[in-house]
């Protein structure tokens, strides 16, 4: 998913650790954002989000932290109810 919206091979194979990956400093902090948001939303604490203030206007932050908890609720979502996330293979006609 990851390649079809722009990134580069390097970047979506890094995806699982993003701190060793070919991202900028703004890129890495904003994925430190989203697994801080992940563990606990009191990890992204006072000192925590003025490094965010430093790098990312209030705008980018409320859109960094939408995206990342839509993630968390969404995964959080389809799990509980059992809903697969590849395609079902199709059933042959006659087969039902």
């Amino acid at each position: 998913m990851a390649r079809q919206k722009g990134a580069t091979n390097g970047q979506a194979e890094a995806i699982r650790d993003p701190e060793r990956g070919p991202f900028t400093a703004r890129e890495k902090l904003g994925f430190r954002a989203a697994e801080r948001l992940h563990r606990s939303p009191y990890e992204l604490d006072d000192e925590f989000y003025a490094l965010l203030k430093r790098d990312f206007s209030n705008p980018e932050i409320i859109e960094l932290l939408a995206t990342a908890s839509a993630w968390e609720f969404f995964t959080r979502f389809v799990d509980a109810l059992r809903i697969p996330t590849t395609p079902l293979a199709e059933t042959p006609p006659g087969a039902r």
